[in-house]
């Protein structure tokens, strides 16, 4: 291994294009961030269309994984990988608002549920 490959990025404060003023270190930003750069990725890697995302945004865990296989689609989902680094992994942390607005965006992250 080379070192890590990074496809697309997303920062908080680009949600002023969506109306968003203030707050961009709350706990829904986070969410609207990993959303946001989830929605980017696909589209970058032209599976928009076939891994829409979670149609409704609640606390249930959304696996577009299992999505796929019933669906039988030719491409599977991209897969990412959480590194969170040095950060503290905490119940509640904002960086599981990320995983989860990303796993809601549609991109396949391996996880568990227990952190959000």
């Amino acid at each position: 291994l080379e070192g890590d490959r990074v496809l697309c990025r997303a920062d908080s404060r680009e949600l002023t294009r969506f109306g968003l003023t203030t707050g961009f270190v709350n706990y829904a930003s986070s969410y609207a961030t990993g959303l946001l750069l989830s929605r980017r990725l696909l589209k970058q890697l032209s599976l928009h269309e076939l891994y829409p995302g979670a149609e409704e945004t609640s606390g249930k865990d959304y696996d577009v994984s299992a999505l796929a296989e019933t669906y039988s689609k030719d491409k599977r989902p991209f897969r990412a990988i959480l590194d969170i680094g040095l950060t503290r992994s905490t119940v509640g942390n904002r960086v599981y608002a990320v995983l989860k607005g990303a796993c809601d965006g549609g991109v396949h992250v391996p996880h568990n549920t227990r952190n959000f």
